[in-house]
């Protein structure tokens, strides 16, 4: 049986399907190329760079299973794939605790200036009055979704001494009592932080649900962290809230328009001090990717094989 990966994955996982499978490793082949090979095979498994739409999956008739190396699953028309009798792997715990660091790594760089700091510094500078940072002991902490990644966040923060709250409609109070978190509304959540760290998917309820109106219900000096997806937060409020300092930082790992192409808005965030922006690496580390790998190619391997069916 023949395996096609469109993107790069840990080696550990490729090995492993080589073992047993003929893989082809076609990196970033673009639709068009990917539409006039893609009935050649049983299986695919890729990350973000290409939407398996209807299109593409009409096109697939030999595809038997799809791998996500990843957990989001947005770019994969997942109920057209059930309905031609075709699985989707992913991996939902893949990145938890990577995302989970990296959102804590942006949020200290920003409350204790580091960026800037650091660049004065290579610029020759040496001033240690000009940045004055805040401490994380003692502020509140909101996170909107309050899953794998929301709870890890929640768990560092606990042992920063910060005070939790979080708003997700589908959590169950039973599943966090354990946990040192209150739970409350969504405005609640906006009026209360000191900090806010968005940790949900991107769905038609979540675009754009940080706009002008939100903003204006944050505290004064807030800051805002988006480790979800970039169309969650308006760019354009954004900017507006940190031109007038309604907003003291803001930290993202995802923009609306991704790769970054540096539009109108995407621009303007470029040159304001008070924004960091990192390119999608939340899941970048070492551990996260093997462990990512080894875990969807074991699962389509499985799935072909016939040894079972991996949730």
């Amino acid at each position: 049986m023949k395996i096609i990966i469109t993107e790069k994955i840990h080696q550990s996982g490729i090995e492993f399907l080589k073992e047993q499978f003929d893989v082809t490793e076609m990196y970033d082949p673009g639709k068009e190329r990917l539409l006039e090979v893609i009935k050649d095979y049983d299986a695919i498994i890729q990350r973000a760079s290409i939407d398996l739409d209807k299109e593409m999956i009409d096109a697939a008739t030999n595809l038997k299973v799809i791998g996500m190396a990843g957990v989001g699953l947005n770019n994969i028309d997942v109920a057209y794939a059930k309905s031609k009798g075709i699985p989707v792997f992913n991996v939902p715990d893949g990145s938890t605790n990577a995302v989970a660091e990296l959102t804590f790594s942006l949020l200290l760089n920003v409350a204790r200036k580091i960026t800037p700091a650091n660049d004065f510094v290579k610029g020759g500078g040496w001033n240690k009055h000009l940045f004055p940072g805040s401490e994380l002991k003692n502020k509140t902490i909101g996170t909107i979704g309050f899953g794998r990644i929301g709870k890890r966040v929640g768990k560092i923060a606990d042992a920063f001494d910060m005070n939790v709250i979080a708003y997700d409609p589908y959590i169950d109070p039973k599943d966090v009592a354990h946990m040192n978190v209150r739970l409350v509304s969504f405005e609640k959540l906006l009026t209360e932080a000191d900090i806010i760290s968005i940790h949900c998917p991107i769905t038609e309820e979540t675009h754009h649900l940080i706009a002008e109106g939100e903003f204006q219900l944050m505290k004064d000096g807030a800051i805002l962290l988006n480790m979800g997806r970039g169309g969650i937060v308006s760019e354009k409020a954004a900017i507006e809230a940190l031109k007038s300092k309604k907003l003291k930082a803001y930290a993202m790992d995802v923009v609306e328009n991704e790769p970054y192409t540096g539009g109108t808005y995407q621009s303007e965030l470029l040159n304001l001090d008070n924004v960091v922006i990192t390119p999608h690496i939340g899941a970048g580390t070492e551990e996260a990717q093997e462990y990512i790998a080894k875990t969807v190619t074991k699962k389509v391997a499985s799935y072909l094989l016939g040894e079972g069916v991996f949730n």
